[in-house]
């Protein structure tokens, strides 16, 4: 296999992936997951500071990929199966609801929240 076409099946199983997580009918645990996972990869905040570039890196790395492996058995086979046939078939994903762009704004406001409390922690101490 050629790393080419190791990048593509990355990318058709994390659409699966993604696909199955908006599927209505996929577990609630799966779906707080995926919203974990993504939280903590935008988050400013991580387990192992970013100074120094290799255990900065690995700790976004090892969060992610456990993750997904966590989120691939968190949703059932067959429902994994019959999205990954979708995507390999190239139909058009899942239709888009309102709560998407909710999320987005609820996820920006928690974060301008906790930057202006450290921000005011800051403040104060200083």
């Amino acid at each position: 296999m050629s790393l080419r076409d190791g990048a593509r099946r990355i990318r058709a199983d994390l659409v699966t992936l993604a696909r199955a997580v908006r599927d209505p009918h996929a577990p609630r645990t799966a779906k707080a997951l995926a919203v974990l996972v993504v939280l903590y990869v935008v988050s400013p905040l991580d387990l192992v500071p970013d100074w120094n570039a290799l255990t900065g890196l690995a700790d976004d790395l090892l969060v992610v990929v456990g993750g997904l492996a966590l989120l691939s058995r968190l949703i059932p086979p067959e429902q994994l199966a019959d999205h990954r046939a979708r995507v390999e078939a190239g139909r058009p994903p899942l239709p888009r609801g309102r709560a998407r762009p909710l999320a987005g704004a609820v996820m920006w406001l928690v974060a301008l929240t906790a930057l202006a409390w450290w921000g005011y922690g800051w403040m104060a101490g200083a």
